[in-house]
This record gives C-alpha cells, structure tokens and sequence, in this order.
C-alpha cells in the first residue's frame, strides 16, 4: 500500500499546480482529492506517491475541469433538468450539513438512551408465545369428535378437513385454523387477529404439539385447540438496543432541525404561491403530469380581413 501523507508531497506554498481555463488546481485541492481515493484505488493507480499525484491530477481532476469548462462554454447549467439536478445536490449537501450541526448541538447521551429504554421496553421486550391452531364451533359434541379424530395416525389431514368444512372463523379456516403465535393477552403477531385471552390460559396447561382435551368455550362457541409449539419470552438490555436507539433519537432530531430550518426559510423566502397557476397542473390516465392551459385567448383577425359567416360547408 502507499504511504500518503499531504504534506510530504506537496510543498507549502499556494502556488497552482495546474491552470485548467478560469479554475486552479492548487496542492491542497489535490490532496484533498487523493485522500478520498480508497487504499485499493490508490494502490491501483500507481506505486509511489510521486507517481500517484500525478496520475490522479492528469486522470481525475484535470479531465473533470475539462468537462466542467467545456459544459460552461455549452450553458449545460441554463438547461432545467440539471439546474433539477443541482438544486438535488445542493439540497442533499444541505441536510448533511444540517445532520452533523444537529448531532454537534444535541448530542445522544447515555441518559438519553437509557431513559428512551425504560419508557419503550415494552417495544424491545417480546412475551412468551403459544403457537395455536383452533377450530371454531357451535357444536360441543362435533368439537369432542374433533379431538379425537385429531388423535389419530392420521390427525392432521382429518383436522385439516375439520377447519376447511366446519370452522366458524372463515379468516383462518383455509390454513388449519392457525392463529400464529398467540400472546397471553390474546393478541397475536398479526395486528388484525385478536383471541380470547381463556385459549392462552388453556394451551398453557398443554405441551407442544398437544389437542386440548375437552372444548374450551370462547364465548359462544367452542373452540378445539392443537398447540402446535412455542417461543419462549426475550428480554433485551439497554447495551443490546444502545445503537439502535441512538439512531432513532438522531433520526428525531434531524426532523426536528429540518423542521425548524424550513419553516424559518419559508417565513423568509417564500413569497407566494400561485393556486391559479397550479390548478393548471393535470395528471394523464397513466398519472403522468401534464401542462394544459385551459383558458386560451382568442386570437383577433388582422385587420382588414373579413368576418368566418356559416355555411352549409362549414365556417368560411
């Protein structure tokens, strides 16, 4: 690998080191520009640092003043999809600024973790799971014959024909009934699927891969059970979630910079907004944006010239 080091390479005057047009390279420009270049590159590039400066200057930054001259001389920047373009850039180096301000003024502290976890720990902490398959019925004596058919060397195909023909809850009938990983409280990992809280309490007596020994009654119903396994509860600590939650402080705190900054910006810059002039904005039937003017003027006849009059063959 090369050994780079600024100020070794270059001496410490400002002199130029090169004159592309109207722009200078000058020996701290092009430093600045070699320690950017990964080990890799660099190594790539050439084999001793007199060699190196060289071949990034004549390969890097001269051709890329080139074409910058060259796209002045063409007024490439007068053009609209790149002063789209630069005002992008100009926006992304923004917020990089606005990143490194905010996380300069408002830094993430121990404290500020720490208090975050103890206010969230129900968010980093997972309870212990039963995995569930139930059968819904208004039948007691077609939920016992279920658990006993599911007893059987063939239990999971009869159980299987049991929910598709018999369950009363159409969401889970089509996949054995399965109610995923149900939750001491009843609630599920799926936000839309929520049990009685007496199935948990009940599968809890069983082991995995167990049929509930008699129906459970589920309000009206009765409800046949298989456990089918479970997950035990998952405590996590305030050094585990450290690095994710210092990121999510920084993340609230950008917004809150962002915010603030635009809406200082907007009382400052923003003068108007022309509603007329949007309304003019339409959407195609493939949504793409299109530019009618739906008031055009008419245009005056020169003078001179006669009044259109109507004709059987039309306006003349």
């Amino acid at each position: 690998m090369i050994a780079f080091c600024a100020p070794a390479v270059f001496a410490a005057d400002e002199k130029p080191v090169a004159r592309v047009g109207a722009e200078t390279v000058t020996a701290p420009a092009l430093a600045r520009r070699i320690a950017r270049l990964p080990d890799f590159q660099r190594d790539a590039l050439a084999a001793s640092p007199d060699a190196l400066k060289r071949r990034v200057l004549e390969t890097m930054v001269v051709p890329d003043l080139l074409y910058a001259q060259e796209a002045a001389r063409l007024k490439l920047a007068e053009r609209p999809s790149l002063q789209s373009r630069l005002r992008e850039l100009l926006r992304l180096a923004m917020d990089h600024e606005l990143r490194q301000e905010s996380r300069a003024r408002a830094p993430v502290t121990a404290d500020d973790i720490r208090s975050y976890f103890e206010a969230n720990k129900a968010r980093f902490d997972t309870p212990r799971r039963l995995h569930l398959w139930r059968i819904l019925s208004d039948d007691e004596a077609l939920a016992k014959r279920i658990i006993a058919d599911a007893k059987t060397a063939d239990g999971v195909q009869r159980w299987s024909q049991y929910a598709r023909d018999n369950s009363l809850d159409k969401a889970t009938h089509l996949r054995n009934g399965d109610l995923g990983f149900v939750h001491a409280d009843g609630n599920t990992d799926t936000p839309t699927l929520r049990v009685d809280p007496t199935l948990f309490a009940a599968a809890d007596a069983l082991s995995d891969g167990e049929v509930s020994q008699e129906p459970i009654k589920e309000g009206l119903h009765w409800a046949v059970i298989w456990r089918r396994g479970s997950m035990k509860a998952v405590e996590r600590t305030v050094e585990q979630e450290q690095g994710s939650i210092r990121q999510v402080l920084e993340r609230e705190r950008l917004e809150r910079a962002r915010e603030q900054l635009l809406e200082r910006l907007r009382a400052s810059y923003v003068s108007r907004v022309n509603e007329a002039a949007l309304e003019t904005l339409r959407f195609d039937a493939d949504g793409r944006p299109t530019h009618e003017i739906t008031d055009r003027p008419g245009h005056a006849a020169p003078a001179g010239s006669s009044v259109p009059e109507a004709s059987e063959r039309g306006t003349r």
